[in-house]
């Protein structure tokens, strides 16, 4: 069954219930009226036919005569019966049958004025009367044709307009229904025609502001990742078989230099040298890219321990010193925070060391003078890390793709790497669900800035 079936069936049966609910209730509440207005009627002509009978100076068969000629006719079937106090019948109306009376109902009449009960197919009431301190009872029932043949007209109108409600209301759902899906049905229709040769289409989005389009307009955004995502990998692939096809390249081609051609001793070791710093290089590169697989496939962890930042600098610092002899890198606070829990960070410690470590280390290789300065803060949002050195800006373009794997800017064309590191740190930071940025500060001040929310830590 598709959604718009269900939604018809779902509305339909919406309505149905509705209109039961209220048929029943109708029903209900109109049957309470008609025994009320029954039982007033009854009430009435017991309490006439009793002031009658009290009236009468004897109560002759020509008296118990004028009773029956004022009492009967007044309600269809309608039949009256009197009793003294000891529960004695003394007046009934012509050819009635037993009442179906039995003796509580007296008590329960003479508590509550009058009782009401059914009989068959008779409406009954019995009254309670007392006259020159006599007590009197008086039953008048009968049944309510009319009343009755109302009901049962109003049951096939309620049932009929249930049933013509229902037919109407499924018609009318399914009008609508397919008048609001049609948007869906156009949209399922456009997304249908995009796959993985014609990515670059988009959805069109109309001016109305509806549920509809705000999925379309979602949509296309999504589109735009994947087409990023799917850009960025294959820009990956071509730049991972570029660096792996060099060496390979150079490899083959020195390997049948030596096999065609008869050179001295020292002439092999040098084309096996050659062969080696490949090779290495062919291993630094695998090594590098199954880093940045394995990061890109770790997710945070909730069983990390908290880590002190601050600290994790000031080994870097020591770590610098012991690897770049000429390197100078600072640490500098903004403010020193009053409450020393703020530089705390919960995290895997091993990563964090290893970006902030290669981000130092990129730092030192770009700039101008070795110097590294590093600034901290730790507020009640998060901890900020500023890595600030000096050198060669990158332009608006490079910026962009900073982070993208093999990517080198212009100040890299003399330096050794493969354009992974800052991928590589990237991922760790987002991992620990941090942020990195680049910006450029004046005119020769490169900044790296991380960033940690607080409501990780």
């Amino acid at each position: 069954m598709n959604l718009k079936t269900r939604l018809a069936l779902l509305y339909s049966l919406s309505v149905f219930f509705i209109l039961l609910a209220s048929a029943i209730s109708i029903y209900i509440l109109n049957e309470n009226f008609r025994k009320q207005e029954f039982v007033k009627r009854l009430v009435n002509d017991a309490s006439e036919t009793f002031q009658i009978l009290i009236n009468l100076p004897d109560q002759s068969t020509e008296a118990l005569k004028t009773i029956s000629d004022h009492a009967i006719g007044s309600l269809p079937n309608e039949k009256i019966f009197i009793y003294d106090s000891n529960q004695k019948l003394i007046y009934a109306s012509p050819g009635a049958t037993s009442p179906g009376l039995f003796p509580e109902y007296f008590s329960l009449a003479t508590d509550k004025e009058y009782y009401t009960y059914d009989f068959l197919e008779s409406e009954n009431v019995l009254l309670h009367r007392i006259h020159n301190d006599k007590s009197y009872y008086i039953l008048a029932g009968g049944r309510d044709v009319f009343g009755v043949r109302k009901s049962d007209n109003l049951k096939i109108l309620l049932a009929s307009s249930i049933i013509g409600g229902l037919l109407l209301s499924g018609l009318l759902a399914f009008f609508y229904v397919g008048h609001t899906m049609k948007p869906l049905e156009e949209l399922k229709m456009q997304i249908e025609r995009i796959n993985e040769k014609n990515l670059r289409d988009r959805i069109f989005v109309g001016t109305k502001n509806n549920e509809i389009w705000q999925i379309a307009k979602r949509f296309n955004e999504m589109l735009d990742r994947l087409e990023q995502a799917f850009e960025q990998r294959k820009t990956f692939v071509q730049n991972a078989s570029h660096e792996l096809r060099t060496p390979l390249a150079n490899m083959l081609a020195q390997t049948e230099s030596a096999l065609n051609k008869n050179l001295t001793p020292e002439e092999y070791q040098h084309i096996l040298r050659s062969i080696k710093e490949d090779q290495q290089y062919l291993i630094d590169l695998t090594n590098s890219l199954l880093i940045l697989s394995r990061y890109e496939k770790i997710a945070s962890v909730q069983d990390w321990s908290p880590v002190r930042l601050d600290e994790v600098l000031y080994d870097t610092v020591e770590f610098a010193g012991q690897i770049w002899s000429g390197a100078v890198v600072s640490i500098e606070f903004d403010t020193v925070p009053e409450d020393e829990k703020l530089l705390i960070y919960k995290s895997n410690e091993p990563l964090i060391k290893s970006a902030v470590q290669n981000l130092v280390k990129n730092a030192i290789q770009y700039s101008d003078d070795c110097r590294v300065k590093i600034g901290i803060s730790a507020t009640k949002s998060g901890i900020t890390l500023r890595f600030d050195n000096s050198g060669k800006q990158l332009s608006a373009e490079e910026q962009s793709r900073l982070f993208i794997p093999f990517f080198r800017g212009e100040n890299s064309q003399y330096k050794k790497g493969f354009g992974l590191g800052l991928s590589i740190i990237q991922r760790i930071i987002t991992v620990h669900a941090g942020t990195i940025t680049y910006e450029a500060i004046g005119k020769n001040i490169n900044r790296f800035t991380i960033f940690f929310p607080a409501s990780n830590a």
